[in-house]
Protein backbone atom coordinates (compact mmCIF):
# COMPACT_ATOMS: atom_id res chain seq x y z
CA UNK A 1 0.00 0.00 0.00
CA UNK A 2 1.55 3.11 -0.94
CA UNK A 3 0.70 4.62 2.50
CA UNK A 4 1.71 8.49 1.66
CA UNK A 5 -0.82 8.70 -0.90
CA UNK A 6 -3.61 7.45 1.37
CA UNK A 7 -2.38 9.60 4.18
CA UNK A 8 -1.89 12.68 2.01
CA UNK A 9 -5.82 12.40 0.69
CA UNK A 10 -7.21 11.80 4.68
CA UNK A 11 -10.88 13.63 4.95
CA UNK A 12 -11.92 14.09 8.41
CA UNK A 13 -13.70 17.02 9.79
CA UNK A 14 -11.41 19.19 11.29
CA UNK A 15 -13.33 20.56 14.68
CA UNK A 16 -13.60 20.39 18.19
CA UNK A 17 -14.35 22.75 21.25
CA UNK A 18 -13.34 25.50 22.69
CA UNK A 19 -14.65 27.60 25.57
CA UNK A 20 -15.43 25.69 29.09
CA UNK A 21 -17.17 23.29 30.73
CA UNK A 22 -20.42 25.18 31.42
CA UNK A 23 -20.47 27.34 27.89
CA UNK A 24 -18.77 24.61 25.42
CA UNK A 25 -17.94 26.66 21.50
CA UNK A 26 -17.56 24.77 18.13
CA UNK A 27 -13.95 25.06 16.98
CA UNK A 28 -12.40 24.71 12.91
CA UNK A 29 -9.28 23.93 11.38
CA UNK A 30 -7.41 24.77 8.93
CA UNK A 31 -4.47 21.92 9.55
CA UNK A 32 -4.45 18.15 11.36
CA UNK A 33 -1.67 19.56 13.09
CA UNK A 34 -3.65 23.10 14.86
CA UNK A 35 -6.06 20.18 15.30
CA UNK A 36 -3.94 17.78 17.37
CA UNK A 37 -2.20 20.59 18.87
CA UNK A 38 -5.26 21.97 20.23
CA UNK A 39 -6.54 18.42 21.81
CA UNK A 40 -3.13 17.50 22.96
CA UNK A 41 -2.82 20.83 25.57
CA UNK A 42 -5.83 20.25 26.78
CA UNK A 43 -5.75 16.63 27.51
CA UNK A 44 -2.36 17.39 28.74
CA UNK A 45 -2.73 20.69 31.17
CA UNK A 46 -2.71 19.78 34.63
CA UNK A 47 -5.91 22.27 35.07
CA UNK A 48 -9.40 19.57 35.23
CA UNK A 49 -11.80 21.69 33.46
CA UNK A 50 -9.14 21.80 30.42
CA UNK A 51 -8.39 17.99 30.80
CA UNK A 52 -12.05 17.36 30.73
CA UNK A 53 -12.87 19.88 27.87
CA UNK A 54 -10.11 17.60 25.85
CA UNK A 55 -11.98 14.78 26.32
CA UNK A 56 -15.30 16.32 25.68
CA UNK A 57 -13.98 18.18 22.13
CA UNK A 58 -12.42 14.63 20.99
CA UNK A 59 -15.90 13.39 21.33
CA UNK A 60 -17.29 16.40 19.78
CA UNK A 61 -14.62 15.61 16.80
CA UNK A 62 -15.40 11.85 16.56
CA UNK A 63 -19.16 12.36 16.41
CA UNK A 64 -19.09 15.06 14.19
CA UNK A 65 -19.40 13.08 10.79
CA UNK A 66 -22.23 10.30 10.48
CA UNK A 67 -21.63 6.76 8.90
CA UNK A 68 -22.88 8.23 6.03
CA UNK A 69 -20.35 11.11 5.96
CA UNK A 70 -22.61 14.05 6.68
CA UNK A 71 -21.65 16.41 9.03
CA UNK A 72 -23.91 16.48 12.01
CA UNK A 73 -22.78 19.28 14.36
CA UNK A 74 -26.18 19.00 16.28
CA UNK A 75 -25.74 15.37 17.45
CA UNK A 76 -21.93 15.79 18.03
CA UNK A 77 -23.08 18.65 20.74
CA UNK A 78 -25.84 16.33 22.01
CA UNK A 79 -23.34 13.07 22.63
CA UNK A 80 -20.97 15.86 24.37
CA UNK A 81 -24.23 17.11 26.88
CA UNK A 82 -25.25 13.15 27.15
CA UNK A 83 -21.63 12.54 28.63
CA UNK A 84 -21.99 15.64 30.95
CA UNK A 85 -25.86 14.85 32.59
CA UNK A 86 -26.30 11.49 31.56
CA UNK A 87 -29.29 10.45 29.56
CA UNK A 88 -31.96 7.79 30.15
CA UNK A 89 -31.88 4.33 28.59
CA UNK A 90 -35.60 2.56 27.69
CA UNK A 91 -34.57 -1.19 28.00
CA UNK A 92 -37.11 -4.17 28.21
CA UNK A 93 -39.71 -1.76 29.70
CA UNK A 94 -37.41 -0.02 32.37
CA UNK A 95 -36.05 2.98 32.41
CA UNK A 96 -32.49 3.38 33.18
CA UNK A 97 -29.91 6.29 33.45
CA UNK A 98 -26.32 6.06 32.33
CA UNK A 99 -24.41 8.44 34.35
CA UNK A 100 -22.50 11.61 32.95
CA UNK A 101 -19.59 13.48 34.23
CA UNK A 102 -21.95 15.09 36.84
CA UNK A 103 -22.45 11.96 38.30
CA UNK A 104 -18.55 10.44 38.05
CA UNK A 105 -16.80 13.72 39.66
CA UNK A 106 -14.70 16.30 37.75
CA UNK A 107 -11.76 15.37 39.84
CA UNK A 108 -12.31 11.64 38.85
CA UNK A 109 -12.58 11.62 35.21
CA UNK A 110 -9.33 14.00 34.99
CA UNK A 111 -7.57 11.52 37.24
CA UNK A 112 -8.63 8.79 34.72
CA UNK A 113 -7.29 10.68 32.05
CA UNK A 114 -3.61 11.02 33.65
CA UNK A 115 -3.64 7.48 34.47
CA UNK A 116 -4.31 7.08 31.16
CA UNK A 117 -1.73 9.02 30.10
CA UNK A 118 0.87 7.77 32.23
CA UNK A 119 0.42 4.08 30.95
CA UNK A 120 0.17 5.66 27.61
CA UNK A 121 4.09 6.91 28.53
CA UNK A 122 5.02 3.28 30.05
CA UNK A 123 3.84 2.05 26.26
CA UNK A 124 1.03 -0.13 28.02
CA UNK A 125 -1.74 0.95 25.18
CA UNK A 126 -4.33 -1.45 26.07
CA UNK A 127 -4.05 -0.85 29.72
CA UNK A 128 -4.44 3.20 29.19
CA UNK A 129 -7.93 2.75 26.94
CA UNK A 130 -9.52 -0.12 29.01
CA UNK A 131 -8.72 2.44 32.07
CA UNK A 132 -10.20 5.46 29.75
CA UNK A 133 -13.08 3.00 28.89
CA UNK A 134 -14.55 3.94 32.52
CA UNK A 135 -15.64 7.24 31.25
CA UNK A 136 -18.46 8.37 30.25
CA UNK A 137 -19.53 7.61 26.34
CA UNK A 138 -16.08 5.83 26.22
CA UNK A 139 -16.05 2.85 24.54
CA UNK A 140 -12.92 1.36 23.03
CA UNK A 141 -13.40 3.38 20.11
CA UNK A 142 -13.54 6.76 21.32
CA UNK A 143 -10.50 6.04 24.14
CA UNK A 144 -8.42 5.27 21.26
CA UNK A 145 -9.50 8.51 19.77
CA UNK A 146 -8.39 10.32 23.25
CA UNK A 147 -5.19 7.53 23.44
CA UNK A 148 -4.35 8.82 19.92
CA UNK A 149 -4.34 12.75 21.01
CA UNK A 150 -2.73 12.02 24.28
CA UNK A 151 0.54 10.07 22.00
CA UNK A 152 -0.12 9.81 18.53
CA UNK A 153 3.49 9.12 17.91
CA UNK A 154 2.78 5.47 19.81
CA UNK A 155 -1.57 5.36 19.51
CA UNK A 156 -4.03 5.38 17.03
CA UNK A 157 -7.72 5.07 16.69
CA UNK A 158 -9.25 1.86 16.38
CA UNK A 159 -13.14 2.03 15.25
CA UNK A 160 -15.37 -0.14 13.25
CA UNK A 161 -14.25 0.93 9.90
CA UNK A 162 -10.78 -0.11 10.38
CA UNK A 163 -11.73 -3.89 12.66
CA UNK A 164 -13.96 -4.35 9.50
CA UNK A 165 -11.27 -3.30 6.63
CA UNK A 166 -8.53 -5.15 8.23
CA UNK A 167 -9.34 -8.62 10.03
CA UNK A 168 -5.60 -9.29 10.41
CA UNK A 169 -5.62 -7.14 13.48
CA UNK A 170 -8.13 -9.37 15.03
CA UNK A 171 -10.40 -7.12 16.82
CA UNK A 172 -14.13 -8.17 18.21
CA UNK A 173 -16.99 -6.10 16.95
CA UNK A 174 -20.38 -6.42 18.59
CA UNK A 175 -23.07 -5.14 16.31
CA UNK A 176 -21.64 -1.88 14.49
CA UNK A 177 -18.89 -1.31 17.34
CA UNK A 178 -15.42 -2.66 18.70
CA UNK A 179 -16.35 -4.95 21.27
CA UNK A 180 -14.96 -4.06 25.15
CA UNK A 181 -14.13 -7.81 25.38
CA UNK A 182 -10.97 -8.18 27.00
CA UNK A 183 -9.09 -9.48 23.66
CA UNK A 184 -9.61 -6.14 22.10
CA UNK A 185 -7.01 -4.32 24.89
CA UNK A 186 -5.26 -7.05 24.06
CA UNK A 187 -5.24 -6.67 20.43
CA UNK A 188 -4.83 -2.97 20.35
CA UNK A 189 -1.82 -3.11 22.50
CA UNK A 190 -0.15 -5.42 19.58
CA UNK A 191 -1.96 -2.68 16.83
CA UNK A 192 -0.28 0.21 18.18
CA UNK A 193 3.23 -1.47 18.19
CA UNK A 194 2.27 -2.55 14.77
CA UNK A 195 1.62 0.98 14.03
CA UNK A 196 4.71 2.36 15.31
CA UNK A 197 6.73 -0.25 13.04
CA UNK A 198 5.08 0.75 9.83
CA UNK A 199 5.58 4.62 10.77
CA UNK A 200 9.16 3.91 11.69
CA UNK A 201 9.99 2.14 8.04
CA UNK A 202 8.20 5.06 6.52
CA UNK A 203 10.54 8.06 8.40
CA UNK A 204 13.42 5.65 6.73
CA UNK A 205 12.38 6.53 3.37
CA UNK A 206 12.72 9.88 3.87
CA UNK A 207 11.64 13.19 3.53
CA UNK A 208 10.08 12.39 0.44
CA UNK A 209 8.01 9.93 1.81
CA UNK A 210 6.80 12.33 4.55
CA UNK A 211 3.14 13.09 4.48
CA UNK A 212 1.93 16.58 3.72
CA UNK A 213 -0.96 18.40 6.08
CA UNK A 214 -3.71 20.43 4.43
CA UNK A 215 -1.24 23.76 4.35
CA UNK A 216 1.42 21.98 2.47
CA UNK A 217 3.78 21.05 5.20
CA UNK A 218 5.35 17.42 5.57
CA UNK A 219 5.61 15.92 8.42
CA UNK A 220 7.26 12.57 9.83
CA UNK A 221 5.23 9.80 10.30
CA UNK A 222 3.83 8.39 13.67
CA UNK A 223 1.12 5.45 14.59
CA UNK A 224 -1.49 7.75 14.14
CA UNK A 225 -0.66 8.80 10.29
CA UNK A 226 -0.07 5.17 9.61
CA UNK A 227 -3.64 4.36 11.37
CA UNK A 228 -5.21 7.49 9.01
CA UNK A 229 -3.94 6.10 5.29
CA UNK A 230 -5.47 3.01 6.37
CA UNK A 231 -8.74 4.57 7.03
CA UNK A 232 -8.51 6.60 3.85
CA UNK A 233 -7.58 3.36 1.54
Amino acid sequence: MDLKKYRDAYVYPMVGLGGCLSAPRPLAFTTSHALEAHHARLLGSDQDEEVLMGYLSTLYWGHYSGTNGKHNPGRALAKVGAAVNGYLIQRNGQTYRAKGLADFGHNNAATVIREAKRLLVAHLYGQAISTLNALPQLGVAFASKVAAFLAPHTCAVIDSVIATKYPVYDFRLRGKYVSNAKSNFECYQHYCLTLIAQAQAQNALGQSAHWRDHDGTLYRWRAVDVERALYSQ
